[in-house]
């Protein structure tokens, strides 16, 4: 009988707790994504609230961290991939990159010489940039595709600046990710 007492006793404080995230100012409260077109019936989306800008993903994805003041957590993952907003301008993902390549003998114990594993590099095709008018503002949404199966795509702007940007390692979800940058909208200075 204790056990059931104690059970009972879990799922109390598990429903208070829940209700609490749920309520304004919890957690958990999301708001729907208010931007014509995305998402359906079949695929909800929620908003994110970034510094200066909003976006959207789909409601299942889930915060990477936790947000404060008047943003959500500038992380945010599902669907096996994940996006990322900040300000200012991304750090990578705009251009082809190449990393030099250094090789140096590594001297083992005892008399061996054992070399560094082969170093690969990426074959990256030129970044394809669209421009998408966003309420009063330009947003630049770069794609970077690197060989042929991993994509770089940034949703990015310049006045303001601001950035959101993923990574995607099939089609589908290198789309996905051009929908949530489409989403990107500047908030109206009081």
């Amino acid at each position: 009988m204790s056990a059931d007492k104690d059970r009972l006793r879990l799922i109390f404080h598990g429903a208070i707790v829940l209700l609490v995230l749920c309520l304004p100012g919890g957690s958990l409260q999301s708001q729907s994504c208010s931007v014509p077109g995305v998402g359906s019936p079949d695929s909800l989306w929620r908003q994110v609230r970034a510094s200066g800008f909003t976006f959207c993903v789909p409601v299942s994805w889930k915060p990477g961290g936790h947000g404060h003041d008047s943003v959500d957590a500038n992380q945010w993952k599902g669907d096996g991939t994940s996006v990322m907003w900040g300000v200012g301008r991304p750090r990578s993902g705009l251009a082809r990159s190449t990393a030099p390549e250094v090789r140096s003998p590594i001297v083992g114990r005892g008399s061996g010489i054992v070399a560094p594993p082969a170093v690969s590099t990426q074959k990256c095709e030129p970044p394809t940039n669209t421009p998408v008018a966003v309420g009063g503002g330009l947003v630049l949404i770069t794609q970077l595709r690197c060989d042929g199966v991993n994509w770089t795509t940034t949703g990015w702007s310049t006045q303001p600046a601001i950035y959101v940007q993923g990574e995607a390692h099939t089609t589908q979800l290198a789309d996905l990710l051009v929908r949530i940058m489409q989403t990107i909208r500047f908030r109206s200075s009081p």
